[in-house]
């Protein structure tokens, strides 16, 4: 759901956030936020990182009074 600086994940496309995972485990993405996601995500499986994506993505953002600075999947 996001908290603080971490960004909102439900509800985003399933490549977007396997591609995210992926450029994180291969240390594409160097940012402070990564390095702490880096140790989580080290020995996931491409089938892990398709499931986790299935579940975040099917989930439902929550809706807040802010307007999020970036756009949710929507369905067509």
């Amino acid at each position: 759901m996001g908290q603080g600086d971490s960004p909102p994940i439900a509800g985003r496309s399933p490549s977007y956030l396997v591609r995210q995972i992926w450029d994180i485990q291969q240390g594409t993405r160097n940012s402070e936020p990564a390095q702490l996601m880096k140790l989580a995500i080290a020995n996931l499986t491409s089938e892990d990182m398709v499931a986790i994506a299935a579940y975040v993505s099917s989930r439902v953002p929550r809706k807040t009074t802010e307007q999020s600075p970036v756009p949710l999947v929507t369905s067509r």
